[in-house]
């Protein structure tokens, strides 16, 4: 059937199949190169012709080294889709840029069912901007596409799932302050797995795939694993085809490539960045890894890329001339191998380390255990002038920040792996009973570190990132690794968001405080020292008195002095003490005192469960300007107002800030 074919030697090089005038181009490697060729099919209006294959088969003529490339001379007009062939078997390429046969979400398909298609992009991306946002007036958001919307009835039916779900949900995010929303992964694959291939699976999740599983999980109901051997995988990280935008995550019908471009073209015209996580299989190397994110950042317009899978050099990756002003993320860089150590910094930042360190610690900090503060002031005032660092509470993997508070322990069953899968140590507390409580002190307890956590979070000098849903209390029901849990476990539920919408407006009010003042993101670390001779360091730490932080084993609360004398022209009269009492007692906070000329105001306290953030928030005037008392486990912002009063050039005090530091040992909160 070839012989109406005419066939000529090509470059090696583009990898994969592409249209050039006429013709096709072809160039890849085989699994198996015996018996190995290209089926080529008639494709109309998107159905395939499998009746009427040509095959083209490959030999030395057409081999440069281990590639095979050839020329298909007028195979654009006659064929609009492919398989490749080797060894006996059929499979669809895995460089290309479409797939079709993947697009029914949890439909298992067979290698053979699965085609490449033939396509040419021609999108108009018009005058699209990526919008650039410096990591230090970034707030990121993590979702899940289709787990985000599957549950929204804001979303039309059709919409749910997929790329145009978010866009429906731009409004919303920008009215919590995001600027960037990251994906997890949204590259073609199958969703369907088989069980007994698991252990050939690299996927960054905490279970052991070589145990036996008694039972396993299918559309919310647990089956004996003799009647399936087959899961639904609903994160994505699963080898795959690196080129392609996943076709489940589109609506029915649709080009997902298309479609996915108009959502980034959508974010971006709201100012929010695109940022995909990508999972790198085994066995790629460094150059195929090097492409594709080269291919997604010029053909798709993201705007950074979140880096995984195991033997990566994101160091590597990131000196790539293409990537260069993108957002990158990986758990660390070599910085000095970059940069040539302290000597040289780089002229934008886009590095940053996405590690957890400030999620344990910050969870250590809010249970109130000891031996942890001194590390949490240190992390909770992490950010570089070499690369930025991503901070976070909860992430994809582990407790929801609801279910933080609610369960001393994971409840995985449903996973079909005898709970064993996931992180045993969670580092929640369920702040007195396990699991739901319909008890009001209960309830109020857990509002109460919700909004404790989500206060370490955004007031942290790293750039913020929120999983979707922890907003409004979305619940795993005590899931901490819910990765095959396509079903009401692994999706947001969206009904929860009338019942804690105060928590959204708490989240807003955070976010924006944030934006509101500068010292809440500094670009550079802050020095801890009076540099500007101005009678105050720029940033300090206090105890239960003022100058004076407890930083023993057993300390549970903290006080932060922001200076605003620091920052730009609009805010240098803006002091911000933020106080912490993660203690299980009441405690009497005395107050740094101001220049003359200023007071402090109270503007959130995180124990007054009737405050309404819905509204923007004034301060109330401290009666008491001296001390200050925090119930237990809770926060309080107090901001400064008015202007100090000035002898001259300089600023008129009632004592010199600076010198109340003490050299006395340190209080303690115990």
């Amino acid at each position: 059937m070839t012989q109406s074919l005419k066939l000529l030697k090509a470059k090696p090089y583009p990898l994969g199949m592409y249209i050039k005038g006429q013709d096709l181009i072809f160039s890849g490697t085989f699994i198996n190169e015996t018996g190995c060729g290209i089926i080529l099919y008639p494709c109309t209006d998107g159905v395939i012709d499998t009746a009427k294959p040509q095959i083209v088969p490959l030999t030395d003529q057409y081999r440069h080294g281990s590639l095979y490339s050839v020329r298909i001379v007028g195979g654009a007009l006659a064929f609009g889709a492919y398989q490749l062939m080797s060894g006996g078997n059929r499979y669809a390429d895995p460089l290309s840029t479409r797939i079709q046969g993947l697009e029914e979400f949890g439909v298992y398909k067979k290698e053979d069912e699965i085609f490449s298609i033939i396509s040419d992009d021609d999108y108009d991306w018009g005058n699209d901007k990526r919008p650039h946002t410096p990591f230090d007036k970034s707030f990121i958001y993590l979702v899940n596409v289709r787990g985000y919307t599957m549950l929204d009835t804001g979303v039309p039916v059709r919409h749910r799932g997929t790329f145009l779900g978010l866009v429906r949900k731009i409004e919303y995010l920008k009215s919590l302050g995001v600027t960037a929303i990251e994906l997890m992964p949204v590259y073609e694959q199958p969703s369907v797995l088989s069980r007994r291939g698991l252990e050939l699976m690299h996927a960054p999740v905490h279970r052991d795939m070589t145990k036996d599983r008694a039972m396993v999980s299918e559309a919310g109901f647990l089956k004996e694993a003799s009647d399936s051997d087959r899961l639904v995988n609903l994160w994505g990280f699963e080898p795959g085809f690196p080129y392609a935008v996943r076709s489940a995550y589109a609506v029915k019908g649709n080009d997902p490539s298309e479609e996915f471009k108009d959502m980034v073209r959508e974010f971006h015209r709201a100012g929010i960045e695109v940022i995909v996580q990508t999972y790198f299989a085994e066995g790629l190397t460094h150059q195929n890894m090097q492409e594709i994110l080269r291919y997604w950042v010029s053909e798709y317009h993201i705007d950074g890329v979140h880096i995984k899978g195991k033997d990566v050099s994101s160091t590597m990756l990131s000196q790539d001339p293409l990537l260069s002003d993108i957002k990158i993320f990986d758990y660390g860089f070599d910085y000095w191998h970059l940069y040539g150590g302290v000597s040289r910094e780089p002229s934008k930042r886009n590095l940053a380390s996405y590690k957890d360190d400030f999620e344990f610690t910050a969870r250590h900090f809010l249970k109130g255990d000891d031996n942890i503060i001194q590390s949490f002031l240190n992390l909770s005032q992490e950010t570089g002038t070499a690369g930025g660092a991503v901070h976070y509470i909860c992430n994809y993997d582990g407790a929801r920040l609801a279910d933080l508070v609610t369960y001393d322990h994971k409840y995985n069953e449903a996973n079909g792996e005898n709970n064993t899968d996931g992180i045993d140590d969670n580092v929640s507390w369920n702040c007195g009973v396990e699991g739901r409580s319909r008890r009001k002190d209960i309830m109020l307890l857990r509002a109460r570190q919700i909004k404790n956590a989500l206060v370490m979070l955004f007031l942290s000098q790293g750039t913020p990132m929120l999983f979707g849903g922890d907003e409004f209390c979305n619940s795993q029901a005590g899931n901490n690794n819910p990765y095959c849990q396509d079903n009401n476990i692994g999706w947001i539920e969206w009904k929860n968001f009338a019942k804690h919408k105060d928590l959204v407006d708490f989240t807003r009010f955070l976010t924006g405080l944030r934006n509101k003042y500068e010292v809440f993101r500094s670009a550079v670390p802050y020095r801890l020292m009076d540099y500007k001779a101005v009678g105050y360091p720029d940033f300090s730490y206090h105890g239960t008195q003022a100058w004076r932080p407890d930083l023993s084993a057993y300390s549970h609360t903290i006080g932060m002095l922001y200076c605003g004398l620091y920052c730009g022209k609009g805010q240098e009269h803006s002091f911000v003490y933020v106080a912490y009492n993660m203690h299980w007692e009441d405690k009497e906070f005395s107050l740094p005192e101001l220049p003359n000329g200023c007071e402090w105001q109270l503007l959130c306290d995180t124990a007054d469960s009737e405050a309404d953030y819905s509204t923007p928030k004034r301060g109330r005037t401290l009666k008491d300007q001296s001390k200050a008392t925090l119930l237990s486990r809770s926060v309080s912002i107090f901001i400064s107002k008015g202007e100090p009063e000035r002898t001259g050039r300089n600023i008129s005090y009632a004592t010199n800030a600076a010198n109340k530091q003490s050299a006395d040992a340190p209080s303690r909160d115990k």
